[in-house]
């Protein structure tokens, strides 16, 4: 009888079997969805909202199995899928992966479907986002513009679900902080709790996601004291609640911060870092962000004076700024083993901000290079080319099973 370490390599490459090369396949589930976000398009454009919302559920449904196919053979996903079921301590170690893994058995192809719905979930947020600014038309092509961005290859093509959702979850929290978005506070702090238990680099996340505040940090503290005197004002056992749920709160805080700082010390003896950031690929994106910007600005004539004193330009600034920053870390081997992990997260809110950004001044068009230099990169850098992957022998994205869930040996 095999034992654990002959079932299953300890080292990469963990797919040995149970894949194929499938560009075909996939190159018609990727057409499928842009012809989604046309359909999608054109409904806006015409008020159709039963079309608008019967293609968006569509889109969704395709997202979903492009990415459950296509990350099937990456490492991660291969490797959880294993231990959930025949080693349950060396799974995801998070909380709410361990709160859910009786669900996740259940799953076809189990980590690879989680994937799958979080690279939907991405989509979803485009869509929703589009519908909440009065934009419908434009939500498909921003939702392939994000889950198809070279900026987030880690997240969606390397099977980093877990921080992909841990992100995720804090979306409306980075949009509460632009003022983008009023949700009840219940339903942010339930992101942030989900967040916590979903990925250990809260503490990073939560940071990144509320870097919006820094642009308003006088108007901050001035509200902050008002509520210090309010806090004050309250009943003696009004008060008391008040501050043991404070406590309560700083004592999560510095739990969750303990175990970041134990996360980062790992991450900094690790030698591995990806390049992801620094490739060719991702600096054409970032100049045909900057085109797109220049184009909306030479429209809309808008002066460096007028730029400087928008929020939407400053919230565009910060997390601009913040990438070239991760970029210049990795080039220059400044920690990279934390930054690169991070490269993700940040670029994710950088094309959040760049939506927001041409929703302000109404140039939604201007979406169009970034769209372009997107679609390229997928179909001759990604598709085309995976029909000369090694499947069987290496792991990777697109390499998709070669059977049906219920034949799947684990």
């Amino acid at each position: 009888m095999l034992t654990l370490a002959e079932a299953f390599p300890l080292d990469a490459p963990f797919r040995i079997d149970q894949v194929t090369q499938a560009p075909g396949l996939m190159g018609v589930l990727f057409l499928a969805q842009v012809v989604m976000a046309l359909l999608l398009h054109l409904a806006g454009a015409y008020r159709r909202p039963r079309l608008w919302w019967s293609a968006a559920a569509v889109l969704l449904l395709l997202v979903l199995v492009f990415f459950t196919l296509g990350s099937w053979g990456n490492s991660d996903t291969t490797r959880f899928s294993h231990y959930l079921a025949v080693d349950p301590e060396r799974g995801p170690p998070e909380p709410l992966w361990r709160l859910l893994r009786p669900l996740l058995l259940l799953l076809p192809y189990r980590m690879a479907a989680v994937h799958g719905l979080v690279a939907s979930g991405y989509a979803a947020a485009a869509l929703l986002m589009a519908r909440a600014w009065r934009v419908p038309s434009w939500g498909g092509w921003w939702s392939l513009l994000i889950c198809c961005s070279p900026m987030l290859r880690g997240f969606m093509q390397n099977a980093h679900s877990r921080q992909a959702l841990a992100v995720l979850l804090l979306l409306p929290l980075m949009l509460w902080a632009a003022r983008q978005f009023r949700p009840r506070r219940l339903w942010l702090g339930l992101g942030v709790i989900l967040s916590a238990l979903t990925h250990s680099t809260i503490v990073w996340n939560l940071l990144i996601s509320l870097s919006p505040l820094a642009m308003r940090l006088p108007e901050s503290m001035a509200r902050a004291a008002g509520r210090c005197r309010s806090f004050w004002a309250l009943a003696g056992w009004r008060r008391w609640l008040v501050l043991s749920l404070l406590l309560a709160g700083a004592g999560l805080i510095a739990l969750v911060g303990f175990t970041a700082l134990q996360r980062l010390q790992d991450y900094s003896t690790d030698a591995y870092f990806s390049d992801y950031s620094i490739r060719k690929i991702v600096g054409r994106l970032q100049r045909a962000l900057a085109l797109g910007f220049l184009l909306a600005c030479a429209q809309k004539r808008l002066s460096p004076l007028r730029l400087l004193r928008c929020d939407q330009t400053r919230l565009l600034m910060v997390f601009g700024v913040g990438y070239l920053l991760i970029q210049a870390s990795v080039t220059h081997q400044w920690l990279p083993q934390v930054t690169s992990r991070l490269a993700d997260s940040v670029g994710f809110l950088l094309l959040i901000s760049f939506l927001i950004w041409l929703n302000h001044y109404d140039a939604h068009w201007c979406v169009i290079p970034a769209l372009y230099v997107t679609f390229q990169y997928w179909f001759e850098g990604r598709i085309l080319p995976s029909a000369g992957f090694a499947c069987g022998h290496n792991d990777g994205f697109l390499c998709v099973p070669d059977r049906w869930p219920w034949q799947v040996r684990w």
